[in-house]
């Protein structure tokens, strides 16, 4: 099993093309769901989950909305609802999607709405909120779940997604430990599981392919007084810059991005079969 670069989008991928078969046994009966839902009460995960949504609705509030009245927001993979513990509240209407069966039966014991069918999904929508967190790296073609994200959010709608960065570094740092017969840095770079990697510079690259603006990341709201900031999203956009300049100082380190856009071109995307890298060009 091998990681490839696509040369064109700098994405990193595992070549290696995994079955439906295999890939349910995996999440359905390698993965441990006890201490995969244990690991949802732990506090730093709940202060990741209330930041995000503090987040969104600091750019709600920044872009013009002032109250919640209305606002439809799916979860896309919405794992166990802990993102819908969070933002589960009076006059939000709220849909999660989950393929896995086992927390499918612990979303609706919890009374989540969930869909399971995408159709189930286009009935609900459109939508205002997109979120995907932890989402692409799983998935054999990550532009399907972009299309689908276009399709289904407004116009100027907002897209958040989060992945962990990965850069080339990092990723090599591993491969020397494993050569060695050392344990891995991370258990994340898993090429069954997540058969995507991405950096700041290819998540990047996938937003813009499929025209979503980049409007802020976890980093540089964290920097935003709320009170002070009114409508100067040209300062937010300023501190991103200054992010990705800090992000490539950072080497030999897993770190979340969470990105935040808008979804600004709600025009048909042409049908094409991508199963890997961004672009379906050549690969190293």
């Amino acid at each position: 099993m091998t990681y490839s670069r696509c040369l064109n989008c700098k994405m990193v991928y595992c070549e290696t093309i995994w079955d439906d078969d295999l890939l349910r046994n995996v999440y359905e009966k390698v993965i441990d769901h006890r201490k995969s839902r244990a690991g949802t009460l732990s506090i730093a995960t709940r202060i990741w989950r209330l930041e995000i949504w503090a987040n969104i609705l600091r750019i709600l509030f920044l872009s013009g909305r002032k109250e919640l009245a209305n606002l439809k927001l799916i979860d896309y993979g919405c794992g166990w609802g802990d993102f819908l513990d969070v933002v589960n509240g009076y006059g939000i209407d709220v849909i999660g999607y989950e393929v896995d069966r086992i927390k499918i039966e612990h979303l609706r014991e919890r009374g989540h709405p969930v869909a399971v069918e995408i159709a189930e999904l286009k009935s609900f929508g459109p939508f205002d909120v997109f979120v995907m967190l932890s989402v692409l790296e799983h998935l054999q073609d990550p532009g399907s779940a972009l299309r689908l994200a276009k399709e289904l959010l407004k116009p100027n709608g907002l897209l958040v997604l989060s992945v962990m960065d990965y850069r080339s570094k990092y990723i090599e740092k591993n491969a020397r430990r494993l050569r060695r017969g050392l344990p891995p840095l991370t258990r994340n770079l898993n090429p069954v599981e997540h058969v995507n990697v991405f950096d700041y510079n290819s998540l990047m690259s996938l937003l813009k392919r499929y025209d979503f603006k980049l409007i802020a990341t976890g980093l540089s709201l964290r920097a935003t007084n709320l009170p002070g900031m009114r409508n100067r999203m040209s300062f937010i956009r300023c501190v991103n810059v200054v992010e990705r300049f800090a992000a490539k100082i950072v080497r030999q380190k897993e770190l979340p991005i969470t990105a935040y856009s808008a979804n600004v071109k709600q025009a048909a995307m042409g049908l094409f079969h991508v199963r890997k890298s961004l672009c379906g060009k050549s690969s190293r």
